[in-house]
């Protein structure tokens, strides 16, 4: 492992002067339904979870529809082995729902009702459920995606609670099975056991100093990971849980619950904080938030200075790096680092765990120097739940402690000399566009700088063989901007990016899809750039455009190029382009001038400029 360099100059004490009780490690020697048990004891008339529908219940109404729900699963589930799927949307049945599996002694799989069916039937499939909590409208209407009929528990239909015997859990039986999409598109089981979840919960509570009067956000979907970590780090505290989805409520609608509610905790993803930014006036503030937490994505120094505008100057940010295998770094956001960096950093290593930077050898490499994120520790996932191939491949074990697992994130990162530590993307992300390494992420958060932008999302375009031949991307626009052009933002992008990163395609939309966080939904954009695609001019049919393309192909040696490529796309340098206006000028007898050339972007465009001065004369 390598060392982390000394920290120098940025102070990396937690910032937090407020009560609490620290969250003890001895509740790692039980379960989670351990610790909930004791904060019932403690605090069962207190609020503990709220949603928008009106359903409110104290730790003792929880804890009371918990028991129900564990009596009526374990009776359902009496004659199978297996987790237990949940389905449902997100509101204050969820987290009752996950604390009534968990108490069965089972694990819990979460289904996402926004999901494709297909994804949710091979998830119930491969994760061997056998049952599913649900409501009975959702249930009717998901029943044809689950396998062989599963028995169905419908948490709006429950009886009087039984006492039916049931197998109290320990620290290390499983707590949950989590899917996420996977390199290769095929769903893959993050599976976890009850103390290292706790170890999770512990860090995060002691880290916000979180207290019984803390009132936190549940505004993620319920098949995340980020949606147990709330649920949990709220209610295994004596905390009251606002579950409000955002994209039901919709950013003003969220802003006014969180002023309504009073919350302190506001746990959200860059893109969600946006656009509760979006929504609020230039003197407006959220004052009754006391932290800020940053997940899911990575965050910019412009997300910080949204952060200062909307929130009480008193209020603190945190950003957390992490994943559904565990969690790695954190840091309460310190401008000072800003002049050394453009890029802000994801703090430092958690308590517990080790972060190195290794090259594609495994070696360490030098500070400044970019490699993939390992990280080391007791506490990280048990691997990929019937996979053991995949497990093989991302988990090890420390030969000289098999207590001590070893992760391959998948992560690039740096280290600074300061000892923060910067986070570059995915390696898996990563484009290789004619020699030259591209981060798609790098190319958004450049759209996002322009003037008139609310977000944006870049798509590759591969031909049959997968190779990346161009880039296109979707650009969200913002409500106010009426006069906003592709070539203007190609103008305004060469400001921030190379030629060569420049996307080939800009794609002007009211807004892109989204996910229930208000996340860009990335496979939504996929499918409506293919189908954009496949409605480009076939060179076949359009013998201009076939032809240029032979002219580009001829001078730039590439073969394979379309309608939508240009000379920088194709890998193409400053004499190519001059060799290209050459060869046109004398395969067409027209001249042409530079700033045609160089303003039009792609071939289609060029064949439409040729062909209306055809016209014309």
């Amino acid at each position: 492992m390598v060392c982390v360099p000394e920290c120098t100059s940025v102070d990396h004490r937690n910032p937090l002067d407020r009560p609490f009780e620290p969250f003890p490690a001895s509740a790692l020697q039980g379960s989670i339904i351990d610790r909930f048990d004791e904060i019932v004891r403690r605090h069962s008339s207190r609020l503990a979870v709220s949603d928008v529908r009106g359903n409110n219940l104290a730790y003792a109404e929880l804890a009371h529809l918990v028991d129900r729900i564990a009596t009526a699963t374990a009776v359902a589930t009496a004659s199978q082995l297996g987790p237990v799927a949940i389905l449902l949307p997100s509101d204050a049945y969820f987290p009752a729902a996950v604390l009534g599996v968990l108490a069965t002694g089972r694990g819990y799989v979460p289904l996402d009702p926004s999901d494709a069916p297909e994804r949710n039937r091979l998830i119930a499939l491969q994760s061997g459920a056998a049952a599913v909590i649900s409501i009975r409208e959702l249930a009717g209407r998901m029943q044809s995606v689950f396998p062989e009929r599963l028995p169905i528990v419908a948490i709006d239909a429950l009886g009087k609670a039984t006492g039916t015997f049931r197998q109290r859990p320990g620290p290390n039986d499983i707590s949950f099975i989590i899917y996420t999409s996977g390199s290769t598109g095929k769903p893959k089981g993050v599976y976890q056991n009850h103390r290292n979840l706790l170890h999770s919960i512990m860090q995060a509570t002691n880290d916000m100093h979180l207290n019984y009067e803390d009132r936190m956000t549940l505004a993620r979907s319920p098949s995340f990971i980020g949606a147990t970590r709330d649920a949990l780090l709220a209610l295994l505290n004596g905390a009251s849980l606002h579950v409000l989805p955002p994209l039901e409520l919709e950013p003003i609608g969220l802003v006014e619950e969180i002023r309504a509610r009073h919350i302190t905790i506001l746990r959200t993803s860059p893109t969600l904080l946006r656009r509760i930014a979006e929504v609020l006036d230039r003197q407006e503030r959220l004052d009754s938030v006391r932290l800020v937490v940053l997940v899911s994505e990575r965050a910019e120094w412009s997300d910080f200075d949204i952060f200062r505008r909307i929130f009480s100057p008193d209020a603190y940010l945190m950003v957390r790096f992490g994943f559904t295998e565990g969690n790695a770094t954190r840091w309460f956001v310190d401008e000072a680092a800003r002049a050394s960096t453009t890029r802000l950093p994801v703090g430092r290593a958690l308590a517990d765990l080790n972060v190195s930077i290794v090259d594609d050898y495994g070696c360490p490499v030098l500070v400044g120097d970019v490699g993939e994120l390992v990280v080391a520790g007791r506490y990280l996932a048990l691997g990929y739940w019937r996979d053991p191939e995949s497990t093989a491949r991302a988990f090890s074990v420390d030969p000289t402690d098999p207590k001590l697992r070893i992760y391959k994130t998948g992560d690039l990162g740096r280290w600074r000399p300061d000892g923060l530590l910067e986070h570059l993307g995915r390696k898996d992300d990563q484009i290789k566009l004619h020699g030259h390494r591209i981060e798609p992420a790098e190319i958004e958060r450049a759209l996002r700088e322009c003037a008139g932008v609310a977000d944006a999302a870049v798509v590759a375009r591969r031909n049959e063989n997968g190779i990346v031949r161009s880039l296109a991307v979707y650009v969200e626009i913002r409500p106010s901007v009426h006069e906003l052009s592709p070539r203007d933002l190609r103008s305004m992008l060469k400001r921030y990016l190379p030629p060569y990163m420049i996307p080939a395609t800009i794609n002007l939309i009211d807004h892109l899809p989204r996910l229930s966080n208000l996340k860009t939904d990335r496979k939504a954009i996929a499918q409506i750039d293919a189908t954009r695609a496949a409605q480009l001019v076939n060179p076949s049919n359009d013998p201009l455009v076939a032809e240029l393309i032979g002219i580009f192909e001829s001078v730039l040696g590439d073969v394979g190029a379309t309608s939508d490529d240009n000379i920088s796309t194709l890998g193409g340098d400053s004499l190519q382009a001059v060799k290209v206006a050459l060869e046109m000028e004398q395969r067409f007898g027209r001249s042409i001038p530079v700033e045609v050339f160089e303003s039009t972007q792609t071939i289609r465009e060029l064949a439409r400029w040729l062909s209306v001065q055809q016209c014309e004369n």
